[in-house]
């Protein structure tokens, strides 16, 4: 713990020092900012290049051809994802994820809750991040599914719980196609706390959605242990061609 807290804070003292000394970048274009301009690092005309995803959908309906604008059922898993996949979505996401960013969470959080995809939304009873490994999570410093979870939990009016643990290292999605998406991640969540899950409305919170595979898994687990309803909240949807 001692060493967590010591790494983290030199981290930011570095960051600090960095910011000091180098002009800020937008994170999508790379022109010199001038100051703080808004809350996410992107000049004007990449933060005006972010575009809603619109209202919550089935994405069970959307890999399987059905109509995720209209679908009512409640096996499927429905999807509030707040962006459209795109260049300055990209840089943000992966500044949280690979940067050693994990403060870029908040001021995801509030834009995404800002978009038509959260704003309709039923309140859950529990936020849950899609976890990364502990492996993983140790050489990365953070886990960005939780510091997002976390960033979401004042906005939803509900608490950001750990609730789910992978049982086993992954490969990483980004080089995997959709079926060895799903089996890379198929029976990988387990949940820590059952006796918290049964019975609640739970959204599981990842940065992207591609195939949903992550998303799926980890969505399963929660209803296998008695979940009375489990979404799928991300930053932005990127389908797999």
């Amino acid at each position: 713990m001692e060493r967590s807290v010591f790494s983290r804070a030199a981290r930011e003292l570095t960051r600090s020092v960095c910011e000091a000394v180098f002009p800020v970048a937008c994170a999508a274009c790379g022109v010199r900012l001038d100051g703080r301009v808004g809350d996410l690092p992107l000049c004007g005309a990449c933060d005006s290049a972010l575009v809603p995803l619109g209202e919550a959908f089935c994405l069970t309906c959307a890999r399987t051809g059905g109509d995720p604008r209209r679908c009512v059922r409640a096996t499927h898993l429905a999807l509030a994802g707040a962006f459209v996949w795109n260049e300055p979505v990209r840089a943000l996401v992966h500044a949280l994820k690979f940067g050693d960013a994990p403060e870029l969470a908040p001021a995801l959080a509030v834009r995404a809750w800002s978009t038509g995809a959260f704003a309709p939304r039923p309140r859950p009873d529990a936020i849950v991040p899609a976890a990364l490994h502990a492996l993983r999570r140790r050489e990365r410093g953070y886990d960005q599914s939780e510091a997002l979870a976390q960033a979401f939990a004042p906005f939803a009016g509900a608490p950001a719980g750990r609730w789910l643990r992978r049982r086993r290292p992954t490969r990483q999605q980004a080089r995997l196609g959709a079926r060895e998406r799903a089996a890379n991640l198929a029976g990988a969540f387990e949940v820590t706390v059952p006796g918290l899950v049964r019975g609640r409305r739970i959204a599981v919170v990842d940065d992207v959605v591609t195939t949903g595979a992550t998303g799926t898994a980890a969505c399963e687990a929660l209803a296998q242990a008695g979940a009375q309803r489990v979404e799928l909240w991300a930053i932005a949807y990127e389908p797999l061609e």
